[in-house]
């Protein structure tokens, strides 16, 4: 694997969003990356030169809770330890606060547990209404 430079910051260019949240199969972000990226608290990315390929967003008031959001490294940057870097980076920042993370493949639940989430049966979740307007 070429050397990957990680930053900080949620400004980044929409076609590189873009193209990664295609190869990671994000159609239900369409649109949505770019200003999610823009109003989260923290943002950690993986650059293989001007190719965007691992991302990682926390939202948090900084005080109590955290939540993790939208990790994902570019299939071909996979197994290689770059999204753990970027989940150990998320969690070592808001390390004194709870973290909420929501994951709808089970699969995923090994890779979480190794950073300390544990399986919370007292959440509830509203999704989210397409119609409605910020």
């Amino acid at each position: 694997m070429a050397q990957v430079d990680i930053r900080e910051g949620g400004a980044i260019p929409e076609k590189q969003v873009k193209e990664l949240s295609a190869a990671l199969g994000w159609g239900q972000f369409e649109g949505l990356l770019p200003d999610l990226l823009l109003n989260s608290t923290f943002v950690i990315s993986a650059w293989d030169g001007a190719r965007l390929v691992g991302l990682a967003r926390v939202v948090s008031d900084r005080v109590y809770v955290s939540m993790l959001h939208q990790v994902g490294v570019h299939p071909d940057y996979q197994r290689h330890g770059l999204g753990s870097d970027l989940v150990r980076r998320c969690v070592e920042r808001f390390g004194y606060t709870h973290f909420i993370l929501t994951t709808d493949d089970p699969s995923n639940e090994t890779f979480y547990a190794r950073f300390g989430f544990q399986n919370a049966p007292n959440a509830m979740v509203r999704p989210r209404d397409p119609r409605a307007r910020a």
